[in-house]
């Protein structure tokens, strides 16, 4: 057992070396959330390169069962007030992961404040508009640290082929999917916004444009200035409670965007 310079407690499955310091990308994935303190946040810290061996840990150590088949490279666990974080190391890919899956920690921190001030929360915080809200959250600061590598698009560039295809995209069946897509793009424009890129901004925006109408332009533009404020308001005080109202607004742009290919 080990712990970062903050005094976060980390375990290593695999080999560390020049190339892989932990203290060092932890602290690099940490600077996305300014001075925030994850110490009282997170049990542990994983990392790992076979999901299987992390899967044994967690429970061998604290009796959490990991779903091993479930694909995701940045796994976040609670573990009551605290969280349980397993993060797949990759030659490109590790700090990123780690500052989304910081961010996932700090949710849960707010979910459990939020259980304490909202009686609808406990059917709320398993709902896909506070997941997509969770996923623009995480990925804003995941975007922020691999921007600095010079890749923070590439949701952006990949939407494209989602707008070119809207009926089945934007379909009951695929909306869900479609709608966290969405999100995940927004939240990269975000970053490239707070950068200055205007031109990269604009450029998207046009894209988007080209390949839709009026009316979806309106509503992706409403869906991502609600999500941008909320973002430098309740977004960024990481000590308090969501304010419920951005949940049923997204899911009342989901619902519009459903209806426009039907």
């Amino acid at each position: 057992m080990k712990t970062t310079e903050r005094g976060i407690r980390y375990i290593s499955l695999i080999d560390e070396g020049a190339d892989f310091n932990i203290p060092v990308m932890v602290k690099k994935a940490k600077t996305a959330y300014k001075t925030f303190n994850f110490k009282d946040k997170i049990e542990i810290l994983i990392f790992f390169s076979d999901r299987k061996d992390f899967s044994h840990t967690i429970f061998t150590e604290y009796g959490v069962i990991d779903d091993e088949f479930d694909g995701k490279k940045a796994i976040h666990h609670p573990f009551g007030v605290k969280s349980i974080i397993g993060i797949e190391v990759s030659e490109e890919n590790t700090v990123p992961l780690i500052a989304y899956a910081l961010g996932q920690a700090i949710e849960h921190f707010k979910q459990n404040l939020d259980i304490q001030r909202h009686a609808e929360w406990n059917e709320l915080n398993k709902s896909e508009s506070y997941l997509c809200w969770q996923t623009f959250f995480c990925q804003v600061h995941s975007a922020t640290i691999r921007r600095m590598d010079g890749e923070a698009d590439a949701f952006l560039r990949s939407l494209p082929f989602v707008l070119a295809k809207k009926e089945q995209s934007f379909s009951e069946l695929y909306i869900d999917g479609t709608f966290r897509h969405l999100v995940h793009a927004l939240s990269e424009l975000y970053v490239l916004k707070l950068a200055g890129e205007e031109e990269k901004v604009e450029d998207h925006l046009q894209m988007v444009r080209d390949l839709t109408d009026d009316s979806f332009v309106e509503v992706y533009q409403d869906l991502f200035d609600e999500l941008a404020a909320y973002m430098k308001g309740v977004g960024s005080k990481y000590n308090e409670v969501h304010e419920l109202e951005l949940f049923s607004t997204l899911e009342t742009r989901k619902k519009q965007l459903d209806a426009m290919y039907m």
